[in-house]
C-alpha cells in the first residue's frame, strides 16, 4: 500500500495539477523560506508563467530585494525542488499588520 503522500502526487502529476500544487506550496511558504526578518516587509501574492509577484513595504525595501533577487530565485528553487520560479517582480503595496 502506498502512502496517501506518494498516492496524491501521482494523482496531482496525472491531472497535470502537480506543479500548480507545488506554485502554490511556495507562495504560502514565503515567510519560511526567506525568514522572519523579509516576511515583515514582502509578502508573496502569486506566482504565474513562473514570475513570483512580491508586495513589498516601500521602495528602499523593493531595491534592496532586488539586488537579492538571484540569491531568493535560487533558495526559492532549491526549497520546491524544481526550477518554478524564473523571476521575481517586486511591487510596492500596503502589507497587512
Amino acid at each position: 500500500m502506498k502512502p496517501i503522500g506518494s498516492a496524491l502526487e501521482q494523482f496531482l502529476r496525472s491531472c497535470n495539477l502537480w506543479n500548480g500544487y507545488r506554485q502554490y506550496q511556495l507562495v504560502q511558504s514565503w515567510n519560511e523560506i526567506v525568514g522572519s526578518a523579509l516576511a515583515e516587509v514582502t509578502r508573496a501574492d502569486s506566482i504565474s508563467n513562473g514570475v513570483l509577484r512580491v508586495s513589498v513595504k516601500d521602495s528602499v525595501w523593493a531595491y534592496h530585494l532586488t539586488m537579492m533577487k538571484p540569491q531568493l530565485i535560487s533558495k526559492l528553487n532549491k526549497y520546491a525542488g524544481s526550477k518554478l520560479v524564473r523571476d521575481i517582480y517586486f511591487q510596492i503595496n500596503e502589507l497587512a499588520e
